[in-house]
């Protein structure tokens, strides 16, 4: 998978769970409401013209899409893109508004100012060129020596380019209150482990425009045999793929359980001096060590002793210049955008240059930008909305998981032992993280984003040994997005996430219960109980506490979802993986039922008046299915399709609803035979 030294600048909240494969990162919803966005329901994004019992996306969705169509930036566009232009845009002014009185030397607000003025100031980034890179770029083509190979990767990874493996710190599956080091899969740059080995047309042609992509950033770069270059790195990428575990194997927590010794996980590769890149890593070599997956070391291991260093060598500079390309001169990123960007994903032109740089600046210092942010968008009154919502909904997920007549009352007494003990973070943390010691400066872009990728994995690694930091979060208060953290039993719900459309005090209770209620809070809280999240207990370690007879049962309804997105098609004739999708689609299915139970408590036995001509019941519905309001490319369907977690949009809404009895009843729409029930 890509990461460039943007990317890998990972909160450790995140990154303990994603090494792991572990977490789930919905897509979510964000704050800052403007004027011209709808609220939770809105009647004028309703398509009329659709059945809305044969396709319910279309019918409560279409109106706005057909009056909304993908920008030319964009691969998929919809409400959450909407509302991430709302939030980049209050970011920008805070970074323009830095840049323009940075402040001391040192603080927050210079180097958020700094490190923004770096990323616009695209004069000096082409005046620079390679400067950043031309010293690591000497130092791979003096890898003349095994030993001196040995040396080089770890010297990628100290500044965040995930060449040949992976090493990050995670939890402790099985004693969730301490950290301990990961060592993973690594070092491939497409996006999933099939695309190196699927066999149709289309596959191997992509495959051909990767080794192309790869040659033209080396001839960038001055690789004096680009062509030749691009097989060698592409041969070693395939090399170590072969090792690698499906998105779908990943996805199982126990698959990527192999908790070892140093010196087992050194026997994995003998011809790596492992010892050797721990003490260059600072980390002791007496605790525990975590190997995601020891086929690939084993792969890694035998690709060291047959490819040449010539290759290597070319292998570890495409590494390099993919990882550095966001902050190199524009023929580079021009490079990058035409292939991650049109051929990938669909896209007929660049993000601008100024939401680029809000990004970049949010990755390498999101929580300086959140401490700000929060200040301007989300009073101390939202966050206790948000909670109090969180709270009604954990009341309704405790009915009805207690109302379960498949599970044992002594699987159901832990499971809701879980669900009392699941923590909650809304808006935005209690203790802001420090940046001391991350140098920013205004002249050098490329030398920021080497600095913090470095400086970001430093303060990962530095936790490895030392007890959880349970205040720690993986995303930032401005991030459009919320998660589940299985190991910490806990789920994050960050600011800009928590206002209209997604959420509206002055909205009526259906609404705010969908898209909020159902879409965001039941649905990261039902991942704690999914294919997932079942397998750790309350206090996050990885164990069994189901009976045999009860995760039978599990399995067997589990297996009804999948076998229910196996079947359906994604775009054009590619197919879900139901195992893939499983978790997102439990927890969709969850969160609906969670809401709509809460909806019908609320009601109780009151008459039903109708608003815009909707029941409460049917305007839940529509809420529900106007918060997955998107459109999305083809390339960018199909790549999801292969290597994402998350069904598409609209079948989070059509493939979810038919799953749910109260969505008949409030449409009169008939029901099958059989529907799938998890939760």
């Amino acid at each position: 998978m890509r990461d460039s030294l943007v990317s890998s600048v990972l909160h450790f909240g995140a990154a303990v769970a994603l090494a792991a494969g572990i977490a789930w990162f919905a897509p979510a919803r964000t704050a800052h409401a403007a004027d011209d966005l709808p609220g939770p329901f809105d009647a004028a994004s309703i398509d009329r013209t659709a059945n809305a019992c044969s396709n319910f996306f279309d019918y409560a969705t279409g109106g706005w899409r057909k009056a909304h169509p993908i920008p030319p930036e964009y691969t998929e566009y919809g409400y959450i893109e909407r509302l991430q232009d709302e939030t980049q845009t209050l970011v920008r002014n805070i970074l323009e508004a830095a840049a323009k009185n940075p402040g001391a030397a040192g603080t927050a607000t210079q180097k958020i100012g700094d490190f923004y003025a770096s990323c616009m100031d695209t004069a000096a980034i082409e005046r620079d060129g390679l400067k950043a890179l031309d010293p690591e770029l000497a130092r791979i083509n003096a890898v003349t020596t095994p030993a001196a190979l040995d040396e080089e990767i770890a010297h990628l990874h100290s500044l965040g380019v995930g060449a040949a493996f992976s090493l990050r710190a995670i939890q402790n599956p099985h004693d969730s209150t301490h950290v301990i080091a990961n060592v993973s899969s690594g070092g491939t740059r497409l996006p999933e482990r099939g695309y190196y080995f699927r066999d149709d047309a289309a596959s191997q042609k992509l495959r051909e425009q990767y080794v192309a992509h790869i040659a033209a950033m080396l001839r960038l770069a001055g690789d004096r045999s680009p062509e030749a270059s691009a097989k060698d790195a592409m041969a070693v990428e395939t090399a170590l793929a072969e090792g690698a575990m499906t998105a779908a194997e990943r996805r199982d927590p126990k698959n990527t359980d192999h908790p070892m010794t140093a010196s087992e996980v050194a026997a994995l590769m003998p011809h790596f001096p492992f010892d050797v890149y721990l003490h260059r890593t600072s980390i002791p070599p007496s605790g525990t060590i975590n190997v995601a997956v020891p086929k690939f070391l084993t792969a890694f291991d035998a690709e060291l002793t047959k490819a040449p260093l010539p290759a290597w060598r070319a292998y570890l500079r495409w590494q390099l210049v993919d990882a550095a390309a966001p902050g190199l001169p524009k023929r580079f990123e021009d490079e990058e955008f035409a292939f991650n960007g049109r051929i990938l994903n669909g896209a007929k032109e660049q993000q601008p240059r100024w939401k680029r740089c809000v990004s970049a600046t949010d990755a390498s210092l999101g929580m300086a930008v959140g401490q700000v942010y929060v200040a301007k968008a989300f009073p101390p009154s939202a966050k206790q909305r948000a909670l109090d919502m969180t709270l009604r909904m954990r009341d309704a997920y405790r009915a009805e998981m207690a109302s379960l007549t498949w599970m044992s009352d002594a699987t159901k007494a832990t499971a809701l032992a879980k669900l009392d003990a699941m923590g909650f973070k809304v808006g935005y943390p209690d203790v802001w993280r420090s940046y001391a010691g991350y140098r920013v400066e205004r002249g050098s872009y490329a030398g920021n984003l080497i600095r913090g990728a470095a400086f970001e994995r430093n303060r990962q690694l530095s936790q490895i040994g030392r007890p959880v930091d349970r205040t720690e979060w993986g995303m930032t208060p401005q991030t459009v997005n919320a998660y589940n953290a299985p190991s910490l039993n806990e789920i994050v719900l960050p600011a800009a996430q928590l206002q209209r459309p997604f959420f509206d005090e002055h909205a009526d209770d259906a609404s705010n219960l969908a898209a909020t209620g159902a879409g965001t809070v039941g649905h990261e809280m039902t991942h704690g109980f999914d294919d997932q999240g079942h397998k750790f207990d309350l206090h996050g370690n990885l164990t069994n506490w189901w009976t045999p007879e009860d995760a039978a049962r599990f399995d067997q309804r589990a297996n009804c979802v999948v076998k229910q997105f196996d079947d359906a098609v994604a775009v054009g004739d590619t197919h879900y993986q139901g195992k893939l999708v499983e978790g997102e689609a439990i927890a969709d299915l969850g969160g609906v039922v969670i809401g709509y139970r809460a909806l019908e408590t609320s009601l109780g036995n009151r008459p039903r008046t109708t608003l815009d001509g909707f029941t409460p019941e049917q305007r839940y519905f529509i809420a529900f299915a106007q918060s997955w309001t998107e459109s999305v490319r083809d390339e960018t369907a199909k790549r999801l399709a292969l290597s994402d977690a998350h069904p598409l949009p609209r079948d989070r809404v059509n493939l979810t609803l038919r799953n749910v009895p109260g969505w008949y009843s409030a449409f009169n729409c008939t029901p099958p035979p059989s529907v799938c029930s998890v939760w």
